[in-house]
This record gives structure tokens, C-alpha cells and sequence, in this order.
């Protein structure tokens, strides 16, 4: 996952609150986003998430 293009996606079309941070399971990423909507978009447009969880 390329971090820094979620993190430009987001300044520019985004309008919820993200959070990003390193997961317990080495080499992984925890990207957490408000909007479950904008969520499915970036899961959908990375394809590159093996395990996902959308928790409210």
C-alpha cells in the first residue's frame, strides 16, 4: 500500500477524519477513515489490502 497516495487522495477529495498508523503484524499499514464510503473507495481503487476490516 502506498501510504502517501492515500494521504493525497484524501487532502484533495476527502471530507472525513483518517488516521494512519502501523499495524501489530509487521510490514502492514492501518489506514482508519470515517466515511465508510470514501473507506470502500480506497479499498477499491488500492486492490493491494489482503485483510480488511470496516468497523463502525
Amino acid at each position: 500500500m502506498s501510504l502517501p497516495l492515500v494521504v493525497e487522495d484524501w487532502m484533495e477529495k476527502a471530507e472525513c477524519d483518517i488516521r494512519l498508523r502501523k499495524a501489530k503484524t509487521p510490514g502492514c499499514r492501518v489506514v482508519e477513515l470515517t466515511d465508510p464510503v470514501y473507506a470502500a473507495r480506497m479499498i477499491k481503487w488500492l486492490r493491494v489490502a489482503e485483510k480488511v476490516n470496516i468497523a463502525k
